[in-house]
């Protein structure tokens, strides 16, 4: 089923879908040096919050705090292992398996999901990062490479729901690689919080869902 997008995102999304620029042109450049804010979270009349994170510096990480929905500075992040995702360009990896051995955040991939439906938090098939992120290798990844228009385009069908580093648990869908302004790497996305599953293990220290 496709879900329904607040009408703010259906508003930046045809704005992108007419003004994104070709990414062969964007691949070799490396972006300027971005200083200042690169998170932007805007809450919604639905309850969800609308992120935008600034990561169009290639060589740059922006580390994400989905409990709190702010930026973590790099000093903050490796201090307190506290963030949760974290963005370098298209790139998404998450505070746990392969992208941190030492955190336990963990991301569940649901497939055809309806978001408003989804008000309870699955109770198993969360995974932890691994050779590859799961933003990028589960069901396909968060995008497809559209080869006539060179543009990431998100996949629509795919929600995750995101264990938090403070065992929270919150259903995001990504929206957007460009910004209403065409500008790659301003990648957009909705999140919001979940009830907590009924049932939960633990595996080897991890916190593991089953039914």
């Amino acid at each position: 089923m496709r879900m329904r997008i607040h009408e703010t995102v259906l508003l930046l999304g045809l704005a992108v879908a007419g003004c994104a620029p070709d990414l062969r042109e964007d691949y070799p450049f490396d972006g300027q040096a971005t200083t200042g804010q690169l998170v932007e979270v805007t809450a919604q009349e639905d309850g969800s919050r609308v992120a935008i994170i600034d990561a169009t510096n290639k060589s740059a990480t922006v580390f994400f705090d989905i409990d709190e929905g702010r930026e973590m500075k790099v000093d903050e992040a490796f201090d307190t292992n506290g963030w949760d995702l974290s963005f370098q360009r298209y790139v998404i990896t998450m505070n746990g398996g392969g992208g941190n051995p030492t955190g336990e955040v963990q991301v569940a991939v649901l497939e055809g999901e309806s978001w408003d439906a989804l008000t309870t938090a699955p109770t198993q098939g969360y995974q932890q990062d691994a050779s590859e992120p799961v933003f990028s290798g589960v069901e396909g990844g968060w995008y497809a490479y559209d080869i006539v228009q060179h543009k990431l385009v998100t996949r629509d069908g795919l929600l995750y729901v995101v264990r938090s580093s403070r065992g929270q648990f919150f259903k995001l869908q990504m929206l957007s690689y460009y910004d209403s302004a065409g500008t790659p790497a301003r990648l957009s996305f909705r999140y919001q919080q979940l009830q907590r599953p009924t049932i939960a293990t633990t595996t080897n220290g991890i916190p593991t869902m089953t039914d």
